[in-house]
């Protein structure tokens, strides 16, 4: 106990004696770091929020992975890691998209069809873009990743604007129905005529 006493002591003396702007540093870094708020650990959280924001990862990664395939390779030597960005962009996708309020009250098969598609094409249409920026920036490995993680960042704020408007003109509201799909309930119910 005597050893852990002197080693904190220590340490604090090397606190106190710190210069007066890292301890409004650490004040600032802890008030901002409060100030984010993430949702619990939970089954729907870590399906719903979590995977999505990490396919949002490694769909900003897979940007660079096409427009700069050389920095790839470098961070990479042993392995093509392009298969594995494109399958957890495209599962993160797949899974915010199955998560939306418009599409609760679909049957549950339709609802995992939808969110397969949509998981599918948003980056494998994302890929295609990036390697027409790609061949038309030629050989500017800088000029190509800044430009694939533009678009991508863009092609994801359209999507999300599209898909609040979609959920306030179908729901209302952004949240969840009151009735649910359910496999008893007459399916006519829940077609929408537009």
């Amino acid at each position: 106990m005597d050893i852990l006493e002197k080693i904190y002591r220590n340490i604090r003396q090397h606190i106190v004696n710190l210069p007066g702007t890292v301890p409004k540093t650490v004040d600032l870094l802890n008030k901002s770091v409060a100030n984010v708020r993430l949702p619990p650990f939970n089954k729907d959280n870590v399906l719903y929020y979590y995977l999505p924001l990490q396919g949002l990862v490694s769909y900003t990664t897979l940007s660079v992975s096409v427009m700069n395939p050389h920095l790839m390779v470098r961070l990479f030597p042993q392995r093509d890691v392009t298969d594995v960005l494109f399958l957890t962009a495209g599962g993160g996708a797949g899974l915010w998209l199955w998560a939306r309020p418009h599409m609760a009250a679909a049957a549950p098969a339709r609802r995992f069809s939808w969110a397969f598609l949509g998981g599918c094409l948003w980056p494998l249409g994302s890929i295609f873009l990036w390697a027409i920026l790609r061949s038309s920036v030629g050989q500017r490995p800088v000029i190509g990743t800044v430009l694939g993680v533009t678009t991508g960042a863009m092609l994801t704020n359209i999507a999300l604007d599209y898909f609040h408007y979609v959920e306030l003109m179908f729901c209302g509201e952004v949240q969840l129905p009151e009735e649910t799909y359910s496999p008893q309930s007459d399916d006519e119910k829940y077609d929408i005529d537009i």
